[in-house]
């Protein structure tokens, strides 16, 4: 029995240390997540209140991303970030790496990555109101829409995004229990196959290859009743 412990307790210890340390890794990744959500969002505001370049350098959000967190044991990168490169979109990469306190299939360390996509808040277009019309109905358009909205809150004024699989698009339909079909810009010239990655807005009728593709983009004026021209009240909150 003792020369069986010899050899089985310290291979009990080890897979406990390790086992441990996995925890400890997971936690990190956690953090690391964790951080990088908190400053994706700090970014879009700072975007929409300043829009300064500085703002806009990698350097600046790995200094933030740093004070965010104990990064003394762990080099974090946002090289293969990309920033408002295409419109006003966010894209933060973080690749980092863990090293481990001993040696595991010829490795010190793993590499990891953290990804947060988001869009910079850009804020809402108004237009300025003008002498004769001070006492009129404000009405929320949008630069494709055919009606108007007399409530900024509508639902369908709030456009939600989702991210699925192309072999799926045929079983789902919209709010309004419409199918969807390919959108006439992104998906013009490239169709999706397989399980290729799509997006989807809950009241339209169109999927997207491409994320930053301008039918997922919706830019909301604030006009005069009177300006509204052929546009037909929201059936929601225009009646």
């Amino acid at each position: 029995m003792t020369v069986e412990a010899a050899f089985v307790l310290p291979v009990f210890l080890f897979a406990m240390l390790l086992l441990a340390y996995l925890g400890q890794m997971a936690r990190c990744q956690d953090n690391v997540q964790w951080a990088l959500t908190r400053m994706a969002r700090e970014a879009s505001a700072e975007y929409g209140a300043t829009k300064n370049r500085v703002l806009l350098n990698k350097a600046y959000y790995s200094v933030k991303l740093a004070g965010y967190l104990d990064s003394s044991a762990m080099s974090i990168s946002l090289l293969q970030s990309h920033i408002c490169e295409e419109g006003d979109e966010m894209d933060f990469v973080a690749d980092y790496r863990i090293k481990l306190p001993f040696r595991l299939l010829a490795k010190d360390s793993f590499a990891f990555r953290a990804r947060v996509h988001t869009r910079a808040f850009v804020g809402v277009t108004e237009r300025g109101k003008e002498g004769g019309n001070s006492g009129e109905q404000d009405v929320y358009i949008t630069e494709t829409g055919r009606v108007y909205h007399t409530s900024l809150a509508c639902t369908y004024l709030k456009l939600s995004i989702s991210r699925l699989k192309f072999n799926d698009i045929g079983q789902l339909r919209n709010e309004g229990g419409g199918k969807y079909k390919p959108c006439e810009k992104c998906c013009k010239e490239n169709q999706p196959v397989g399980k290729a990655d799509v997006w989807i807005t809950n009241f339209g009728d169109r999927y997207h290859i491409v994320r930053s593709c301008s039918g997922l983009k919706r830019t909301i004026k604030k006009i005069k009743l009177s300006e509204a021209g052929s546009r037909t009240p929201c059936s929601k909150c225009g009646e």
